[in-house]
């Protein structure tokens, strides 16, 4: 697996990204799940890629502490207080997930 971390200008629509850190060893990585996965009590996990993710981070990076949250609705944004508390608290941010 590699990790791309593109540079902070996506040059074909002059957009600016958020600034990359250098390293993600002791960093807090905060997801942003919008599919979960249902536990047999009913409670919800993280989703499968994600939690695969997770561990590589950790095993190739040395991340540090991870932070989940799910959007409550798949299909829509997810709400202020959410965003607010993953960049209160998260140094990285994985929104989503390609399978």
């Amino acid at each position: 697996m590699r990790i791309v971390m593109p540079s902070t200008t996506y040059r074909a629509h002059d957009v600016r990204l958020a600034a990359r850190p250098a390293s993600l060893r002791g960093r807090t990585v905060g997801f942003l799940d919008g599919w979960g996965r249902r536990e047999s009590d009913g409670s919800f996990a993280m989703y499968p890629l994600m939690e695969e993710l997770k561990r590589l981070l950790a095993e190739r990076h040395g991340t540090g502490e991870t932070i989940w949250i799910r959007k409550p609705n798949i299909s829509k944004p997810a709400p202020k207080e959410q965003i607010a508390e993953l960049v209160t608290r998260a140094d990285v941010i994985i929104n989503g997930e390609a399978a």
